[in-house]
């Protein structure tokens, strides 16, 4: 029989002609796969056209097994184009085994990743470990080194095979093939050949060829004594594997690393200043080890102060990274966009979106920024998963009650530079109404029960209530932004964010607000304003205010504040004048349930005057009456942190025996099961003993601050009680 394709052969695909030339010998793809000993799967594959790049030696191996003549052999190549080319060229005919390398430098911080990956690799029952990471991250370092060490335990029998240029799932038997010196790609044929030899393979970059996760589970099966050691930037997801996060390196770690790179550059840091920029830089790469090294290689040039000075103002760095690395790893962009193209579409059209937070966010604000006019909560987990899957987005460290996120500055700072303006304002758009929402409940849970939880919250999304203001203030919706700012402001105060809060007050106008928003924007100022005679003349035209538009809570607050700042002006019969003002309003127009911020802050202002006029017995008993007040409305309401915060403003002005009695009467007043006020008191009660100057005083309270768990309750009554007769004594008073 005559096979020769002639001509019209020559346009027609490499499937086709393949099936064509299988079936006009009669052959199955079973006996075809068997004689070529390449997989079942392989052939289907190629004559669905779902391979369209086989390897080389694939090729040569169907030809053979077809035993085609030099004209069908040519036509059958000629449809691969440069592929069909390289087919043509001769087998090596002794393949070396691909064992890997040490990496070339010192490796820095990766110890405990090591002893993990080699203890999971001795007892994991799937024998399978696959690393995964952000790009970037030093899978693939992490990988050599555990290799290297269990080298020892099976000599001559760890091999090492480049997955990085394969895109085809059925390919990786193959390469895996070539790296060990076997004849044939077939899970049978590899199992033959590895039988006995306790072989380790280290298979890199597996992210683009996951789907052969099956594959090798099957190979492991038939291989009883074979592991594998993968590196992937996403997890293979089948049930032999052992999963080992490859985490960013921490502080001093990654500044070792970098002070190295300087080192072997020739330019060493020079002193503090430079020892600060480094620490500053490497904030900044967000412990990527690669991130780390192309900083270093640019510092290395202009040092690393003027490095940093310019940061934010480069797109990319001004010098190239190591020309030893992969062409994709020598710019952050270039890694980043190697895991980018491996998204959907809902996963890249997402990840610039989130870059636009410059910090950790919940699941709430993704939804926010995602979908902000129809919101869809299942497409939003989605793309959110995908994303954490490829690290491109990280779980935050910090513990809170709700589970956040956030993405790696580096990759950060690369898609924040691909977000299309149409989707800037698309972000904006959802984070100001998520902001205004947030804000309205977070204000309402804190006013209206005390809820600390919400304080809290409101710390952990300041950045990104920050930039929903922004947006508002900018598209002149002043009065919902004047609404936000008093919504959060008290928070902001209790929290120590009082700059903050009045720089947020300095982005509105008066003018430009409605009498209600006016109210709301005044009330803010005078509890962000530190000058006494501001604080009262603004406190005193929002109270009246208030009381004109009929919003008897925003008076009582307006109140409030106006008796602080005339305590602080020793106008003391005009602060107790304000305080029955707000009491008043309390009894007679509001309901204490829900307005425990004021029922409680009336007898704290009661407290505040008696203090200021020596009587610290009736300070004590106010304050105390305040708890009492808090815990029969059954509210989380902390006076503590209030009078916690109240001592930082008297440590401010020099009153430190008032601040701390603050401070005892607080200490005193914490309860006993919750560590946080006693952990903030002690730091207040450290800068107070510093300001005494009681050295030993203020390294024992600033241990406690840092230690869990706290001192038991005698000892810090005791130790509170000599902080206020050291206080006291030094100030003259008794």
């Amino acid at each position: 029989m005559n096979d020769s394709a002639g001509p019209a052969r020559k346009t027609i695909s490499f499937a086709a002609l393949l099936r064509d030339l299988r079936e006009a010998r009669s052959l199955t793809q079973q006996e075809l796969a068997a004689a070529a000993k390449v997989s079942v799967d392989a052939v289907s594959a190629l004559e669905r056209g779902r391979r369209t790049q086989p390897q080389p030696h694939t090729v040569r191996a169907l030809a053979t097994a077809l035993q085609l003549r030099d004209a069908d052999r040519m036509a059958l190549l000629s449809t691969l184009g440069r592929a069909g080319d390289a087919a043509l060229e001769m087998p090596s005919r002794t393949l070396t085994p691909r064992t890997p390398s040490p990496p070339s430098v010192e490796v820095v911080g990766r110890d405990d990743e090591v002893a993990e990956i080699v203890a999971a690799l001795g007892t994991t029952p799937g024998r399978l470990v696959t690393l995964t990471g952000p790009g970037g991250v030093g899978k693939t370092t992490v990988a050599l080194v555990a290799a290297d060490v269990m080298a020892a335990e099976r000599p001559d029998a760890v091999y090492f095979a480049d997955l990085t240029e394969i895109t085809e799932p059925e390919d990786v038997l193959a390469v895996v093939a070539h790296a060990v010196a076997c004849t044939t790609d077939t899970v049978t044929g590899l199992a033959e050949h590895l039988a006995g030899t306790s072989a380790l393979l280290v298979l890199d970059n597996l992210e683009r060829v996951t789907a052969c996760g099956p594959h090798l589970a099957e190979l492991l099966t038939a291989s009883p004594d074979t592991v594998i050691l993968a590196t992937s930037r996403v997890p293979l997801r089948v049930r032999r594997e052992r999963e080992v996060r490859i985490a960013p390196l921490g502080p001093s770690a990654a500044e070792r690393l970098f002070g190295e790179r300087l080192a072997a550059a020739g330019t060493p840091p020079r002193g503090r200043a430079d020892d600060s920029a480094v620490a500053q830089l490497c904030r900044r790469a967000d412990g990527l080890p690669l991130a780390i090294e192309l900083l270093a290689a640019a510092a290395a040039r202009l040092g690393p102060r003027a490095l940093l000075e310019r940061i934010d103002a480069l797109t990319e760095l001004p010098v190239a990274g190591p020309q030893d690395l992969p062409a994709r790893q020598r710019t952050m962009a270039a890694t980043i966009e190697w895991s980018c193209r491996m998204l959907g579409p809902a996963g890249r059209r997402l990840l610039p979106r989130l870059s636009m937070v410059p910090g950790s966010f919940s699941l709430d604000t993704v939804d926010a920024i995602a979908a902000p006019d129809a919101p869809d909560a299942a497409g939003t987990v989605g793309a959110l998963a995908e994303l954490l899957e490829h690290s491109l987005v990280t779980r935050a460290d910090d513990m809170e009650p709700v589970m956040r996120y956030r993405l790696l500055e580096p990759v950060r700072r690369h898609a924040v530079e691909t977000l299309e303006p149409a989707d800037r304002e698309h972000v904006l758009r959802g984070v100001a109404r998520w902001a205004l929402r947030a804000g309205r409940e977070h204000g309402a849970r804190i006013r209206g029960r005390g809820d600390m939880t919400a304080v809290e919250q409101v710390e952990a999304d300041r950045h990104v209530l920050r930039l929903g203001f922004d947006h508002l203030v900018d598209t002149g919706q002043y009065d919902d932004a004047a609404e936000l700012l008093w919504s959060v402001w008290l928070p902001l105060w209790m929290t120590g964010h009082t700059h903050e809060a009045l720089s947020w007050t300095n982005r509105l106008h008066e003018d430009d607000l409605s009498e209600h928003g006016r109210a709301r924007w005044l009330v803010a100022r005078a509890g962000s304003n530190r000058v006494a005679a501001d604080l009262f003349t603004t406190a005193e035209r929002a109270m009246r205010l208030a009381e004109r538009i009929d919003d008897a809570s925003l008076a009582a607050e307006a109140a409030i504040f106006a008796s602080a700042a005339a305590l602080r002006l020793e106008d003391f019969d005009g602060s107790r004048t304000l305080l029955a003002r707000a009491e008043a309003l309390l009894k007679k127009r509001l309901d204490a349930e829900h307005d425990v911020w004021a029922a409680v802050h009336v007898p704290i202002g009661y407290g505040d005057g008696a203090l200021l006029r020596g009587d610290r017995a009736a300070a004590a008993r106010h304050w105390r009456a305040a708890a009492d007040t808090a815990r029969k409305l059954g509210s989380e309401f902390s006076v503590p942190a209030v009078l916690a915060e109240c001592a930082q403003a008297a440590r401010s002005e020099g009153r430190l025996d008032d601040a701390a009695v603050m401070l005892a009467v607080a200490a005193e007043l914490s309860p006993r099961q919750d560590e946080r006020p006693r952990t903030h008191l002690a730091g207040v009660a450290a800068a107070v003993a510093a300001d005494l100057g009681d050295a030993a005083s203020a390294r024992w309270w600033e241990a406690v601050a840092g230690s869990e768990p706290a001192p038991d309750s005698d000892q810090l009554g005791e130790r509170f009680r000599e902080l206020v007769r050291r206080a006291e004594s030094l100030s003259g008073r008794d």
